[in-house]
């Protein structure tokens, strides 16, 4: 079995820990972030020639990004985590991401709520 990594969730955020790749001798730090700490999800579908493969485009407040593929273990968790403690998250983007087949589909699942406008 292939390793691209794994994801902690945790009651207040996750933790990313990748796999060692290429010239790298040891796992890269662990990517962390907090629930809160998010600012926009993007989900969207690579066509990889022989399969397609789903993948999370997460932004953060403090300018970082992370994409984390379904591939992951514990991609399924984080996505019930983030369905069940980020407002307004999108649940079934399923559908819309990964049909039709060969197109993107490029989807905002979640945007924070501008804070101070009403």
């Amino acid at each position: 079995m292939t390793n691209y990594g794994k994801i902690a969730v945790l009651d207040e955020g996750f933790v990313f820990q990748g796999p060692r790749r290429g010239w790298l001798w040891r796992k890269p730090p662990p990517f962390s972030a907090d629930y809160a700490a998010i600012t926009e999800i993007v989900a969207l579908k690579l066509d990889l020639i022989t399969t397609d493969e789903v993948v999370f485009d997460i932004w953060l407040d403090d300018g970082r990004s992370l994409r984390i593929w379904e591939s992951v273990e514990g991609f399924v968790e984080l996505d019930a985590a983030l369905a069940e403690r980020l407002p307004g998250y999108f649940r079934d983007w399923r559908g819309v991401v990964i049909f039709p087949a060969f197109e993107e589909n490029r989807t905002v699942i979640y945007q924070r709520a501008a804070e101070g406008v009403s």
